[in-house]
């Protein structure tokens, strides 16, 4: 690989947001990718093409990308694209796309100099899941228009790959019929099992047996941490919610006034729990007043608060659910969205964000092509997706065999996100 792609394998291309939408809109999510550089004469002869080695994270090897057949006919650049996937690693819903052009040329008085210009495909080109060590075959891909001018000696293309790595599962010992999820700041996890009736906490990776973290009145239904100060909080489906503090044998208890079942803490360490159709926040050890996400009748299955403290979450409805954000004028659908991963808001099942502002939804596929884990910027798009298949195959079962349903979603850290299925199987993804 050429030293220009050394350089440009680990760089995330930035997103580009109008100054409109980034005043009315929350922040946009960091463009993720692993990025490459196409450099072409002016004359369209190619010079640097690869083939790129590039660096999936937490591999143990690398994504092979190999760009052949590549011709420029007037301002179209035409060409074929292959993955090989020598990660080691599962990866998840791998797309390829460009950024920009940036021309260069000889210097000339009077003549402002070339500016680099947003340009990609029409649509990304999708390679959809690999398994370790599979080779894709050859996508044709067209992009257009490549920059005219005068003088234009060199043209460099930048562009990036996408997708989700997953770490290979774990069974967390005694988390039967698992429930609720969160994580501490140095990735530790926090099991809720209505199996054992208990709250685990477990280190990913670790052979040891899961500590017991908290041993609730009732089976629990919810679980949240204080990560200020470790306080574990656990919601049974009653008024009170337990708080188990850090070498205290037995809980305390907050009334939440109405019975509560999923909780939350955002990063201001501030406490929600859900209540039929309704959220509530507690300002200290007082409850808040309630907001409706639902008409009387709905329930929210999951939720969460972006950076902003503006509520998201999944409501059921009869048989019917979607992912709905809170706004001034009361809770509206969010969306729509088109893309690979964009069938997640049709049946949502748990929502949570990361620490970049990108809202992952877990979801219930109805085929095995259909999404199951997928990552959304604050534009209601699809960044990356989980699909059915990927998560039997990564599960060691064959391609349309049922799954698990997830039970709940934590971001950790390395921009991993833990997902928990039922069975207490737990695996991480990283977007890339």
């Amino acid at each position: 690989m050429g030293r220009l792609a050394t350089l440009l394998a680990a760089v995330t291309v930035a997103a580009t947001v109008p100054a409109a939408a980034r005043a009315a809109a929350p922040p946009a999510v960091p463009a993720g990718g692993l990025a490459f550089a196409l450099a072409l004469k002016g004359n369209g002869a190619v010079l640097a093409s690869g083939p790129f080695s590039l660096k999936v994270p937490g591999g143990t090897g690398s994504l092979r990308l190999e760009l052949s057949r590549l011709a420029v006919d007037g301002a179209r650049l035409r060409g074929e694209a292959r993955l090989k996937n020598d990660s080691g690693l599962l990866l998840g819903g791998v797309a390829l796309d460009f950024s920009s052009a940036t021309p260069s040329g000889r210097n000339e008085p009077g003549k402002p100099a070339p500016v680099s210009t947003p340009l990609a495909l029409k649509a990304p080109l999708v390679f959809g899941d690999l398994l370790p060590g599979e080779s894709t075959p050859r996508l044709p891909f067209e992009l257009s228009p490549l920059p005219p001018g005068d003088g234009v000696t060199l043209v460099t293309l930048l562009g990036s790959v996408s997708g989700l790595a997953a770490d290979p599962p774990e069974t967390v010992e005694g988390a039967a019929r698992a429930v609720a999820l969160d994580a501490d700041r140095s990735g530790r996890l926090y099991v809720a099992t209505a199996g054992v009736g208990r709250v685990l906490r477990h280190t990913p990776g670790s052979k040891a047996t899961p500590g017991e973290a908290a041993r609730p009145s009732s089976p629990p239904e919810g679980v949240a941490l204080r990560r200020r100060n470790g306080d574990l909080y656990v919601a049974t489906g009653d008024r009170l919610v337990e708080v188990w503090r850090p070498g205290r044998a037995r809980p305390s208890t907050l009334d939440a006034g109405r019975p509560v079942t999923s909780l939350r803490t955002d990063g201001k360490d501030v406490l929600r729990a859900t209540s039929g159709n309704s959220v509530l926040a507690f300002d200290e050890a007082q409850p808040g007043p309630v907001r409706a996400l639902g008409p009387d009748g709905s329930v929210v299955l999951s939720f969460d608060t972006d950076a902003r403290g503006v509520l998201y979450a999944v409501v059921r409805e009869g048989d019917a659910r979607r992912l709905v954000a809170d706004g001034p004028s009361g809770p509206g659908t969010f969306g729509p969205s088109k893309g690979a991963g964009a069938d997640a808001l049709d049946a949502p099942s748990v929502c949570r964000f990361d620490g970049e502002g990108a809202l992952w939804v877990a979801a219930s596929a109805r085929t095995p092509e259909g999404t199951v884990v997928a990552r959304f910027g604050a534009d209601a798009r699809p960044l990356a997706a989980l699909s059915r298949l990927a998560l039997a195959l990564l599960l060691g079962k064959d391609e349309d065999s049922a799954v698990p349903a997830v039970a709940d979603l934590a971001p950790g850290p390395e921009r991993r996100l833990f997902v928990l299925l039922e069975d207490g199987t737990l695996f991480a993804l990283r977007p890339f």
